[in-house]
């Protein structure tokens, strides 16, 4: 059944800093983080209780990514870096320079940064350490972004708005197996949700979205429009949701997005959070009964769940 609703938002954590980036991992449920000034690492299990913070001696944060539940990589500026046991004694350890955008896999294990030099680089954990290895990108990359089993890349100049490119595995070494030229009005547009059903092409602070969906084999782009500004955005099967600077939350349902016309969008449902601050990120934990995570610039971090409508 599709999404109908989402719950009553709770706060978790704060991490009294501005949140920047955010990871998940799916198994055994962890929601990541990370702030900058100062710059802090927030690890919460997605049951919500036991939160934990770590504090790093890095002079800002961008981006974060899960490589198992005791490593993850973090962009500061266009350094990465590897942080080791952050369950017990973290280590900080230099792995990468160069990167303009970290991608983060569900799953864990791998996760992508994209060069400035137009380059990729696969960051994988190798035992107790993680490994760089650098690799060629067909095309210019814009964006991407992992999911359990595919990349979604947007590259620039292969249409008018560019394309979305889908290749299987966990890097976009191997040949797309899907491919969508996007609008001219994507163009603009840097960052890349990636699902099965859905794909979100936007950018933060924009009330534009390409939406691309997937039937029978075949994507299908058409652009969207918020009656806000996004300041993040999120996918699951084939609903989109996108937090708003006044503290909103909405859910936009596949009927909505297939019944989208020039006019912004109606959302299918939509909470306010109450918290200080302004949303800066969002995630989602699970895929049966998925929860929406909220990072602000004020460090708090909240949960909200997402309810499926009923049968009948």
């Amino acid at each position: 059944m599709p999404f109908s609703q989402l719950t009553a938002p709770r706060k978790v954590h704060s991490l009294d800093a501005e949140i920047r980036g955010a990871s998940v991992l799916a198994s055994p449920g962890l929601v990541a983080m990370l702030s900058t000034d100062p710059v802090r690492l927030g690890v919460c299990p997605a049951g919500g209780s036991g939160a934990r913070t770590t504090n790093l001696s890095l002079s800002s944060a961008d981006d974060v990514a899960f490589l198992s539940k005791d490593v993850v990589v973090v962009r500061s500026e266009d350094a990465v870096w590897a942080l080791l046991g952050i369950t017990h004694t973290p280590k900080l350890d230099q792995v990468g320079r160069d990167a303009r955008l970290l991608a983060a896999r569900p799953s864990g294990e791998t996760a992508l940064a994209l060069g400035w030099d137009g380059g990729a680089t696969e960051l994988k954990l190798d035992r107790i350490e993680v490994s760089a290895r650098p690799f060629a990108l067909r095309g210019d990359a814009r964006a991407f972004d992992l999911t359990e089993t595919e990349t979604h890349v947007v590259v620039n100049g292969a249409g008018e708005g560019g394309e979305l490119r889908v290749h299987p595995g966990a890097t976009p070494e191997p040949g797309p197996t899907l491919r969508a030229a996007l609008p001219r009005a994507a163009e603009p547009l840097d960052r890349v949700r990636g699902g099965p059903k859905l794909t979100a092409v936007y950018r933060r602070g924009s009330s534009a979205v390409c939406a691309v969906t997937r039937s029978s084999g075949k994507l299908a782009a058409r652009m969207i429009a918020l009656d806000a500004p996004a300041a993040d955005v999120a996918v699951v099967e084939s609903s989109l949701f996108a937090a708003f600077a006044d503290g909103r939350v909405a859910l936009f349902d596949g009927a909505a997005i297939e019944a989208a016309s020039g006019a912004p969008l109606a959302p299918t449902a939509t909470v306010t959070l109450g918290a200080r601050g302004e949303p800066r990120v969002l995630a989602v934990a699970g895929k049966a009964s998925p929860s929406l995570w909220v990072g602000t610039s004020a460090g708090e971090i909240w949960s909200l769940a997402v309810v499926r409508k009923q049968a009948g």
